[in-house]
C-alpha cells in the first residue's frame, strides 16, 4: 500500500483496535519506537485519508482510527494504478531489452491498465450491493 514499515504496523494496529481507535502514547509504547516515528506514521496515514482522529469529551487526547471508506477512494486508487503501469512502461523503455522479463512487465502493465478502467465500475457495483444489504 506504499506505507513505511512503521506506518504499516500502525495501520494494522488501528485495524485491530476497531472504532475505539488508539491514542498516540499507546502506539509509542506498543511498538517501542520513537515518538517521531509514530508521529510520521500517523501523519502519513491521516494525509492519505487511511486514518482519521477524533477527540473525546473535551480531552486533549486524539483517538486515531482507520477510515475504512477512504481505502476505496476512487481517485486515490486510480492514481495508484496509473502510477504503477507508468512505472512499468518506463522500466520497459529504460531496459530496452525484449526478453521474457520484458514480456512479463508488459503483461502486468496491461493488468493495471485494465484495473484503471474496471475499478470505477466495480466500486459502483460494490456501493449498490451495500445499499441493498442495508
Amino acid at each position: 500500500m506504499g506505507l513505511t514499515p512503521v506506518a504499516a504496523r500502525v495501520f494494522t494496529y488501528l485495524l485491530l483496535a476497531g472504532k475505539e481507535g488508539a491514542v498516540f502514547e499507546d502506539l509509542v509504547e506498543y511498538f517501542k519506537v520513537s515518538k517521531s516515528a509514530v508521529s510520521n506514521a500517523l501523519k502519513m496515514l491521516t494525509a492519505s485519508g487511511m486514518a482519521s482522529f477524533r477527540t473525546v469529551g473535551g480531552k486533549r487526547r486524539r483517538f486515531f482510527f482507520v477510515n475504512m471508506r477512504s481505502l476505496f477512494n476512487e481517485k486515490e486508487m486510480t492514481s495508484r494504478y496509473q502510477q504503477f503501469f507508468t512505472i512499468l512502461d518506463d522500466v520497459r523503455k529504460a531496459r530496452g531489452i525484449q526478453d521474457q522479463f520484458d514480456k512479463e512487465l508488459g503483461e502486468v502493465a496491461i493488468l493495471y491498465k485494465m484495473l484503471l478502467v474496471e475499478f470505477p465500475i466495480i466500486l459502483e457495483r460494490w456501493k449498490r450491493t451495500i445499499e441493498l444489504d442495508s
